[in-house]
């Protein structure tokens, strides 16, 4: 009887431990208190880009929320990346000829601030620069190749993106439609 005891109390401490961690889970989406909250918030084309908060490079900190209401070009860059520093030159071409319409913000991966600094300086970059230091927003917005870029309506829904390089011709195509 005593053995049927123990393996009773057993199974009672693991249904609890289940349920605790269960629980947990729920209270614990993958999406913390810095995303957006709606229920249709991921990274697939048709969802709600996941809000974050950066540094910038110009000072201070800056939300991907903040600019809700306007269309934005989201992309995650390195200064060692040959694809990123071509296409450095076509988001400032972006930026600057439809700057009423669409933002631009780069998110710079895993490099230290003065780094980053001199090359936008050399490339002559003067769209948001933000750094992740830590991956917390490239782990968010599933980044895992360099460089990777979002298209994102005036609601904050992702309408397009490209793991790769883009072309002139393809950033123009993708901002006609975020501009529509």
């Amino acid at each position: 009887m005593t053995l049927r005891k123990n393996y009773i109390a057993l199974a009672i401490m693991l249904a609890v431990i289940v349920a605790s961690i269960t629980i947990i889970g729920f209270k614990n989406p993958k999406y913390t208190a810095n995303t957006i909250k709606s229920e249709n918030v991921g990274t697939s084309i048709g969802e709600f880009a996941p809000d974050f908060e950066l540094d910038s490079t110009a000072g201070g900190k800056v939300k991907l929320s903040n600019f809700k209401g306007k269309a934005v070009i989201l992309n995650f860059w390195a200064t060692w990346c040959p694809p990123c520093k071509e296409e450095m030159p076509l988001f400032e071409n972006a930026y600057r000829s439809e700057s009423d319409k669409v933002v631009v913000i780069g998110v710079n991966l895993q490099e230290s601030e003065e780094n980053v600094r001199d090359f936008i300086k050399k490339f002559g970059i003067s769209f948001p620069t933000l750094l992740d230091p830590n991956s917390e927003v490239k782990e968010l917005y599933n980044v895992f190749t360099q460089p990777v870029t979002y298209f994102i309506d005036k609601e904050g829904k992702i309408i397009d993106k490209k793991f790769g390089p883009l072309t002139d011709k393809e950033i123009s195509e993708k901002v006609d439609k975020l501009i529509i």
